[in-house]
């Protein structure tokens, strides 16, 4: 019973399982039992299947792709902004830092 007690079924074919399991293969009672407790119940026939993680990837990876779809425009613009900012600031690091001359000589073959 303590187990009946923790239970929380999630499906009609789990709560079937569960009532032949505690009613040790009797299928009289545990039809008895699957009827009793899953009348009030609205439950899928079965469990749903959970997704692998390649179709957590994916859908992630859908959805990022969807959101910069959706805001490329404020995305563009916040660029942009930025962009000029630090343009009209003169504030761009140079690209190519400067050539500081060798302190060793050199190689003569």
């Amino acid at each position: 019973m303590e187990l009946l007690r923790n239970f929380v079924p999630t499906s009609k074919a789990q709560l079937l399982q569960v009532s032949i399991f505690l009613n040790k293969g009797d299928l009289e009672k545990a039809q008895q039992m699957f009827d009793f407790y899953s009348k009030n119940l609205d439950l899928p026939d079965f469990d749903p299947i959970q997704p692998n993680w390649v179709d957590n990837t994916k859908s992630t990876v859908n959805g990022l792709l969807s959101w910069f779809r959706d805001n490329k425009d404020e995305i563009a613009q916040g660029y942009e902004f930025i962009r000029s900012v630090i343009q009209s600031r003169g504030a761009l690091p140079p690209v190519i830092p400067p050539e500081t001359p060798s302190p060793l000589p050199p190689i003569n073959e």
